[in-house]
This record gives C-alpha cells, structure tokens and sequence, in this order.
C-alpha cells in the first residue's frame, strides 16, 4: 500500500474573475458541478474556488499534473450528507486503474478571501 497526497490553496477573487467566462466554467467543471455551485447563492464563488483547488489537489496527487486528462474528468460532488467525493472519468480515470488506486478522500474549505483542499490517495502499489 501507499499514500500519496496532495494540497492546494487558491484566491476566491481570481475564480470569481474567470466564472464571469461561462467557457471556463464548461472547461473546467462538469454539469453537475456547476449545477451544485450555481445553487449556492452568495457562496457561489466560493464553491467555484473550492472544487478548483480540490482538482488541483487530486492531480498533484495522482502525480499527473493536468496533462493526464480533461479538467472536467475530475468531479467533486457532496454526497447525501455533504461530504465531497471525488470520481474521476477518462485520463484520469485510466490511470487511477493503473496504478491501482483504492481510494479517494478530499477535503475543501473556503473563507472570505481564500479556498483550500487537500487530497489523499491509497495505492495498492506506488508508480
């Protein structure tokens, strides 16, 4: 077994920037991503911010960086009781495979100003 972790902090106000551009929304968040941030009103923003940097987590993690698939390949959708979960689709989803990832956990918070995330992967072998 192994772990590998990952870690991201990202401004609020540079996301809230770039969601002004619905193509970067599309290029970066799925449908139901969206779906969840749009809902949250004032937070909006914020929930952007975070899903960013807990993409962002995930690939530092991975060891992949972004060149291992579509932005949108990474899904970071609460469960029934609010906690993210992670699924990962294509590329990313082709390597999680490879290297035998057992299981995702990620953790998101946001303030005022900055939104973070952190990721741990388990591997039933390291690369």
């Amino acid at each position: 077994m192994h772990i590998r972790t990952g870690i991201d902090l990202v401004e609020v106000k540079r996301v809230e920037k770039a969601i002004q551009k619905q193509h970067f929304i599309d290029t970066v968040y799925t449908k139901k991503e969206q779906e969840y941030c749009d809902a949250r009103g004032r937070g909006r923003g914020a929930s952007y911010a975070a899903r960013w940097a807990a993409k962002e987590a995930v690939v530092k993690a991975l060891g992949t960086g972004f060149s291992g698939g579509a932005l949108t390949d990474i899904e970071i959708i609460n469960d029934d009781a609010g906690c993210p979960q992670v699924t990962l689709h294509g590329g990313f989803e082709r390597h999680a495979e490879t290297v035998g990832v057992r299981g995702i956990s990620i953790s998101m918070t946001h303030v005022k100003e900055y939104a973070a995330a952190s990721c741990c992967i388990e591997e039933e072998k390291s690369q």
